[in-house]
């Protein structure tokens, strides 16, 4: 998946903005904090935030392999990116260099000053980077969704107990179980999802930006029943697409189901997705394969 670049008022903003062109929801993008916001007089911005995001990528699949090679090994995001990078290194690297040759050519002792405050300016700089902060761990935050559900619950009357599933690297799965929890999962399962929302955003709020990879809180396995249907359904919208060659068009969803739509898909071989429109009514396209770019 290729990386989008955006900005915004404040790094959220930038985010938020980043999401809406992705399609997918805050648990399944992965960011880059490129530059945070500059303020000037009063407020004033001087300069926006700018980031870096992408859809959270899944195990490599040896499809994405073959394609990366009939493509000449070229990645559009990554051959920028890398080109960047390098570019920039080498900025860094003849300014430091040439910081360094003023401070040694000189007596007076002004210019290592100057090759002081640039280090300083450069150790800001790391100090923005999201990899620099620490990440709370998938268990801890797995604690903390299921005290907040547990409490939740006694508000709808009821008591219930968890069962967790470690799905992925970065994901687990919390199953909510226990008696007269209907009212808690909704009708179809809006209120689950409610609640799943609502997990989120109280793990957001105890790990800020150091909370890494993905809690799912499916309320009566609600979550995962309807995954199974719908990659049911995709695999035998995907045959349909291989046999005709003509492209699909599913009906709008939510980036969660989007989700499990694009992750079916990248198992199935001669088929790829494309997405259009805007929540709410963002879909997923189901393509032959090549015709997505």
């Amino acid at each position: 998946m290729e990386w989008v670049e955006t900005t915004g008022k404040t790094v959220h903003d930038a985010k938020e903005t980043a999401l809406d062109a992705l399609g997918v929801d805050t648990d399944d993008a992965e960011f880059e904090i490129i530059n945070d916001a500059r303020t000037g007089l009063f407020g004033r911005v001087k300069e926006e935030a700018r980031v870096r995001a992408r859809v959270r990528p899944t195990t490599p699949r040896a499809k994405d392999d073959r394609r990366r090679r009939r493509r000449g090994g070229k990645s559009r995001g990554g051959q920028g990116e890398g080109g960047q990078r390098t570019s920039n290194g080498k900025n860094r690297g003849g300014q430091k260099a040439e910081n360094g040759g003023e401070s040694r050519g000189s007596s007076r002792g002004a210019k290592p000053k100057q090759g002081n405050d640039h280090e300083k300016n450069t150790n800001k700089g790391k100090q923005k980077n999201v990899s620099d902060e620490p990440t709370m761990p998938l268990e801890e935050q797995a604690d903390i969704a299921e005290a907040f559900v547990a409490d939740l619950a006694k508000n709808f009357g009821t008591t219930v107990t968890f069962d967790r599933e470690q799905v992925a690297d970065d994901e687990i799965r919390v199953t909510v179980n226990g008696e007269n929890i209907g009212r808690m999962i909704g009708q179809r399962g809006t209120t689950a999802g409610a609640i799943d929302e609502l997990v989120r955003t109280v793990l957001q709020r105890h790990a800020g930006s150091g909370r890494g990879g993905r809690i799912r809180v499916d309320m009566g396995g609600v979550r995962a029943r309807r995954a199974e249907a719908l990659a049911a359904f995709v695999r035998e919208q995907a045959a349909a697409v291989r046999e005709s060659g003509v492209s699909r068009a599913l009906e709008p969803m939510g980036g969660a189901d989007r989700k499990v739509v694009h992750d079916t898909i990248s198992d199935e071989a001669g088929v790829d997705t494309a997405s259009e429109g805007e929540d709410p009514n963002r879909r997923v396209i189901i393509v032959p394969a090549g015709d997505a770019d």
